[in-house]
């Protein structure tokens, strides 16, 4: 005699006719994460620039140019292909006309995906009461915040030089990461030297490699350590006229508190009285939501607002910033932000900041 199992309803669900429209729309932000994670790691493996500007390149041949698993290659290749970053043909390769359009904005990939693509991993654990700070890949962090800084931070800290009638001869850097604003720097301002701090040793580190590359070793003397302990005692060559803090007082306030700030800003002018101090800061508006449906707000700000929660970084509004300036004895000679053609948010705070002594 045959025994007959009927399946009961709980190994079925039920549905509503409406499904598979909310389903595809719930998991689109998977599939937009997967693909940043995508983007950045064809500009990372050197896939991009190999396709950059070339005819459709045979799978294997680009897997042999790379030294790449082929198969793994293509698959990586077919999934981009989905995304209408690349195209393929006949196992052939190029980049689309979308994809030529994400080089200039490869920065932000560097910058969001690979400095801190570890970092939102770890919010979860990281939210319990006594949980260690999240970490960050701070080589990626440096590289594509200097990056990022030709359309934000250099800029900027011209305005405000011309602002200040301010022609520097030499530029300390506190905070400098891969040393890019300074070389930039110096290639513009012949005959400046400059010195660049950076605490984060894998931004040391590529600091170096670039420095050596550009050329500009003569010009250009780095130092792995703090703001706060270069300070304390910087070398008797040291002279700066133009200091300038690139989003570091943020983490001087998070890691050492207020009282520190106000102390570095205090030591830089007593120690160097006739100092320029050019201050680039992020405004925090993650509560403000007139500021947060701006495009670039949203788009950009908003995670970056959210990893600092995480990663002992701490921002604070413009008020706050020209209160703590007041506080330390500066006046500001001059404030910018950002290109409204860039970002009209108004978000990014420029300062060129003096001391009493300053004439």
């Amino acid at each position: 005699m045959t025994t007959t199992t009927t399946l009961t309803s709980p190994l079925r669900t039920t549905v509503d006719p409406s499904f598979e429209l909310r389903l595809v729309e719930a998991i689109r932000p998977i599939t937009e994460h997967f693909l940043a994670v995508g983007i950045h790691h064809l500009f990372d493996t050197g896939i991009y620039d190999a396709l950059a500007d070339r005819p459709p390149v045979p799978i294997p041949a680009l897997a042999d140019e790379l030294t790449m698993d082929v198969d793994r290659l293509r698959g990586f290749l077919l999934y981009l292909a989905n995304e209408d970053i690349v195209q393929l043909e006949d196992d052939r390769v190029a980049l689309t006309g979308r994809a030529r359009g994400l080089d200039e904005f490869r920065a932000w990939y560097t910058f969001l995906i690979g400095g801190y693509a570890t970092t939102i991993q770890q919010i979860g654990g990281a939210l319990a009461r006594g949980a260690p700070d999240c970490t960050r890949n701070g080589a990626y962090v440096g590289v594509g915040s200097c990056e990022i800084s030709r359309y934000d931070g250099m800029p900027m800290t011209l305005d405000l030089l011309e602002q200040g009638g301010v022609t520097a001869q030499e530029l300390l850097d506190l905070g400098c990461g891969n040393a890019l604003y300074l070389t930039e720097f110096a290639k513009a301002v012949p005959g400046l030297r400059a010195v660049g701090v950076e605490p984060d040793p894998d931004g040391y580190r590529a600091a170096v490699g670039l420095v050596e590359r550009t050329g500009m070793a003569e010009r250009v003397r780095l130092v792995n350590a703090s703001a706060t302990d270069f300070l304390r005692d910087p070398p008797p060559e040291c002279r700066p006229d133009l200091i300038v803090l690139g989003y570091v007082l943020q983490e001087i306030l998070a890691q050492e508190g207020e009282e520190a700030v106000l102390d570095l800003l205090r030591n830089v002018v007593a120690r160097f009285p006739r100092i320029n101090v050019v201050v680039i800061e992020v405004s925090d508006e993650i509560g403000n939501p007139a500021v947060m449906r701006h495009g670039v707000a949203r788009n950009f700000w908003n995670p970056y607002f959210l990893i600092h929660y995480f990663t002992r970084q701490r921002l604070a509004r413009k008020a706050y910033w020209d209160e703590l300036f007041r506080r330390a004895g500066l006046t500001v000679a001059g404030f910018t932000s950002t290109d409204p053609h860039i970002d009209s948010s108004g978000i990014e705070l420029g300062y060129l900041l003096r001391g009493p002594d300053y004439h």
